[in-house]
C-alpha cells in the first residue's frame, strides 16, 4: 500500500497554475501587496473611475471576492509602511499611533487640519467574471467604510442560508448619506444577484445555468432565502 501511494502521480502543473513572480527573499513584500489588478476610485464628483481616471461603465457587473483591511503610514503622498490585518483582527488605535509621531511629520488633511501619517483603510477586491479582470478599491472615508460594512453584512446574512461560498455580483453605484453639512452621495454596492464559487474564491464553477453572458463558464446563481427560511416559520396574513 505504501508503494502504491508513493507511485501516485502528482497533479500536473502548467505555466498558469505554477506561475510565480516573487523574488526569493522578498516573499513578505509580495504577500503585503494591497492593490491587485486595476485601482478603482470613487471621486468627489460621484463617479467610479480607474486609477488613470477612466470612468467605469455604469452597467459593469463585478463580483466582490474579498474584503481586506490595512493600516498604513504615509509620507509625501505614498505609503511607507503597511500592515495587513488578519481576518477577525481589530483595527489598532490610530490616534494612539499618530501620537507617537512628531507633529512636524503630520500633513494637511482634506479638511485643512493637520492629520497624522497613520491611516486605516478598507480594501474591496472585485472580479470581472466576463473578462477575468481584477479591481481593487481602497477607501479611508466614512462613506466608504459604511459601504464596506453594508456589503459585508448582507453577504454574511446570505451565507447563513446559502453557504460560505456565496458571493455578491454588484454594480458600482452611490446613495445619499446624511451629514451635519446637509448630506452627500456615498459609494454603494448595488447587488444584482448572488453566485456560488468553487471554494477557492477565484475559479468560477462551470454550470448549465445562463446566469451570465457565457453559460459554459458562468457560476451558478444563488436565490435569496424565502420569508419562511428567514423567520423559520410560515408567513401568515
Amino acid at each position: 500500500m505504501e508503494n502504491e501511494v508513493a507511485k501516485k502521480p502528482a497533479q500536473p502543473i502548467d505555466g498558469f497554475a505554477g506561475y510565480e513572480d516573487a523574488v526569493e527573499g522578498n516573499e513578505q513584500q509580495t504577500s503585503n501587496r494591497v492593490i491587485q489588478g486595476e485601482l478603482v476610485k470613487f471621486t468627489n464628483e460621484v463617479n467610479w473611475v480607474t486609477g488613470a481616471g477612466e470612468e467605469l461603465p455604469s452597467d459593469l457587473e463585478l463580483v466582490v471576492i474579498d474584503i481586506g483591511r490595512v493600516v498604513q503610514k504615509w509620507k509625501d503622498g505614498n505609503p511607507v509602511e503597511t500592515r495587513v490585518l488578519q481576518p477577525g483582527e481589530k483595527f489598532p488605535d490610530i490616534d494612539a499611533l499618530n501620537e507617537t509621531v512628531p507633529k512636524k511629520e503630520w500633513a494637511e488633511g482634506p479638511d485643512g487640519k493637520p492629520r497624522g501619517p497613520w491611516q486605516s483603510q478598507h480594501v474591496v477586491y472585485l472580479l470581472d467574471p466576463r473578462k477575468m479582470g481584477r479591481y481593487t478599491w481602497p477607501t479611508g472615508t466614512v462613506g466608504g467604510a459604511i459601504a464596506v460594512r453594508d456589503i459585508v453584512d448582507r453577504t454574511c446574512w446570505m451565507r447563513k442560508y446559502r453557504g460560505a461560498n456565496v458571493y455578491p455580483v454588484v454594480r458600482l453605484s452611490d446613495v445619499f448619506m446624511p451629514t451635519r453639512f446637509g448630506g452627500r452621495q456615498r459609494p454603494y454596492f448595488n447587488i444584482e444577484r448572488w453566485i456560488s464559487l468553487d471554494g477557492s474564491g477565484a475559479v468560477l464553477t462551470p454550470t448549465e445555468l445562463p446566469a451570465l453572458e457565457s453559460p459554459p463558464t458562468a457560476p451558478p446563481e444563488v436565490k435569496p432565502p424565502s420569508a419562511k427560511e428567514v423567520t423559520d416559520d410560515e408567513v401568515r396574513f
